[in-house]
Parts: C-alpha cells; structure tokens; sequence
C-alpha cells in the first residue's frame, strides 16, 4: 500500500471546508469528497498512524479509505480519507452486517489480526463508528487508534507513544478494556463465534487466528 505524503500548507483545509469534529488536539474537515483529520503540531499521539502504515499494519484490505498523510516542515499533522458509507455512531454492528457479506466481515478482521504480528501492536477502538464501506471494502478511518502490544498488554510505551501514561484518559487501561470488548463483540456479532476467554495477550490474539482460519 504506497501513500503519499501532503504537505499541510498545501491542502484547501480551513478556509474551504466544513469543519465535522472537534476534539481537543484534532479536527475534521471535509472538501469535496475527502476528510481531512488534522492535529495540533508534535501531538503525542502523532507518531501512531505512520509507524502503523510503515509496519504495514494498515493495507488495502482494512484501509482502503485511506489516501495520504499530512505533514508539516517539523513532524506528522493528520491524514486524508476519501469519504464512504457510514455504519452508525452507535456500538451496534447491524448497519455492518447489513451492508457486508461474512466472508467481507472475516477477511478484513483477519487482516487486523495476521498484521498485529508484524506491527507489534493493533487498533484498540473497533466500533462501527470508526469504520466506513468504501470501494466495497470495510475500511477503518480512525486510524491514530493503534497501540502497542507493549502498551495494551503490559503498561509499557513504544517509542512512538508519547503520551503520559498517567494522562487522565488512562491508556493502558483504556487500551486494555476496550481490545476486550471490542473484538470480542465483532467476533459475537458479525461472525457468529462466541469468544470464551479475555483478549489481554498476544497468546489471545493468536486464539482469535485460530477461530477464523
């Protein structure tokens, strides 16, 4: 998956487009059929989505709304999607599972789990609203919601996780909750297979290749 980079000053951002979503260091604009996710510079959390897509975590078969990273002259500023079909703001997968076949469902989360191996590390925050349908594919779009496996699973940060650990949002906690939940969730509801056991390791990830391949 090649991506090319854009340089902030040179993308239409804030005069041009609509402004979708603040949220303290980041906002979201659209233009013309794209969404442009931009943070504050040296974010601390500004690192994840490049170390993701060097490791070749993410890939055309669960990142396919992705079209190129923004930089600045000093470090990462966000990324641009192309605009799909949105599956709700609600933790409920029926609009997923309406629009998708299984065999789409088991192909992108296979995708996810095979590349976690690769990249050390996995996206934490799989809910329906951080995945869209676009060019027929399942496609995350909340991509700096990537961890360690050192940070999910054992409370150490990577290099390219800055933030306190302490921070107020609690990220090994928060990370370690929802990898649970959530996976554990898409498996029940978009798969049909009921997972017995918690997601808090590697040893898991790997029982949850084992139940799909």
């Amino acid at each position: 998956m090649i991506i090319d980079t854009v340089h902030i000053n040179d993308i239409p951002v804030v005069q041009n487009s609509q402004l979708i979503k603040k949220k303290r260091e980041r906002f979201v604009y659209k233009n013309g059929g794209k969404y442009y996710k931009i943070w504050v510079p040296d974010w601390t959390q500004g690192d994840i989505t490049k170390y993701a897509l060097d490791k070749k975590y993410y890939c055309d078969k669960n990142a396919a709304a992705l079209l190129s990273l923004i930089v600045d002259d000093n470090c990462q500023r966000g990324y641009i999607t192309k605009e799909g079909q949105r599956l709700g703001d609600t933790k409920d997968w029926g609009i997923l599972c309406s629009k998708t076949s299984k065999d789409q469902r088991r192909e992108f989360i296979l995708s996810l789990l095979e590349n976690s191996f690769y990249a050390k590390g996995m996206f934490v925050d799989l809910v329906p609203s951080n995945l869209i349908v676009v060019d027929n594919k399942i496609s995350l779009i909340d991509l700096d919601s990537f961890n360690s496996f050192d940070l999910i699973f054992r409370r150490k940060r990577a290099w390219y996780e800055k933030f306190d650990l302490d921070a107020w949002w609690k990220p090994h906690e928060t990370a370690k909750r929802d990898t649970d939940k959530f996976y554990r969730s898409y498996f029940n509801s978009c798969l049909g297979i009921t997972i017995d056991f918690p997601v808090d390791s590697e040893e898991a990830v790997t029982k949850l290749l084992e139940k799909i391949k």
